[in-house]
This record gives C-alpha cells, sequence and structure tokens, in this order.
C-alpha cells in the first residue's frame, strides 16, 4: 500500500467491505486522465463485483456524494481532502450508496 500511496501522493488504505458480504480480490495502480489512481476489486458470494477507484483531486477537494448511472453500471463518487472516491458496479445506485458511506467512514478515520 506505501508503493501505491506514494504513486497517488496520499495515504491510501484497502477499505474493508466484508461486513456488506464483499471480499478484496485485489488492487491496482491505474492511469487516469487526471493522473495515477488506486483501483480494488471486490466481488460477492454471487460473484457481483464492485471497484473502488481512489485518485487525488485538483479542482475539487471536498464534494458531496452523488450518485450517477449508465450502461448498466451505477455508482456512488465523493471528495474528502484532496482525494476523491468512487464506488461503481452493477448494482442500482441506491444500493452502493449504504456501502459507499461505509467506504467514507473508513477513509475517515484514516485522516
Amino acid at each position: 500500500m506505501r508503493w501505491v500511496s506514494d504513486r497517488v501522493s496520499s495515504s491510501v488504505e484497502v477499505p474493508d467491505l466484508q461486513a456488506a458480504g464483499y471480499r478484496f480480490l485485489g488492487g491496482r495502480l491505474v492511469s487516469t486522465p487526471h493522473g495515477p489512481a488506486a483501483l480494488f476489486i471486490y466481488d460477492d458470494a454471487e460473484g457481483v463485483r464492485l471497484a473502488v477507484m481512489v485518485r487525488p483531486m485538483r479542482v475539487e477537494k471536498n464534494t458531496a456524494m452523488s450518485e450517477h448511472a449508465e450502461d448498466g453500471l451505477s455508482g456512488v463518487s465523493w471528495a474528502t481532502d484532496g482525494i476523491g472516491y468512487s464506488l461503481v458496479g452493477p448494482t442500482p445506485s441506491a444500493m452502493l450508496h449504504p456501502l459507499a458511506k461505509a467506504v467514507r467512514r473508513q477513509v475517515e478515520r484514516h485522516l
């Protein structure tokens, strides 16, 4: 995690979604139009996969959670203290929102 944290210029922790039934499968450092980002992949007992992306935010340092959907994927995104977070999956946004809140609580504990 230190290697990924160094690349995204912020301390990054893997969110724990086990209480919601999702196990951590692995992570990657990915390139975005905005620079490097950490991408964490999870799945549940039925094989439904979710992704959490973490990246530095240059402009929108703090934003409220917002829901979005396109082409069968839904997501919840927000920014806290200059770091942006997105939780994305083939699940309705209303079901992702509680998971996103759990991720946000974990992130805020580590700040």
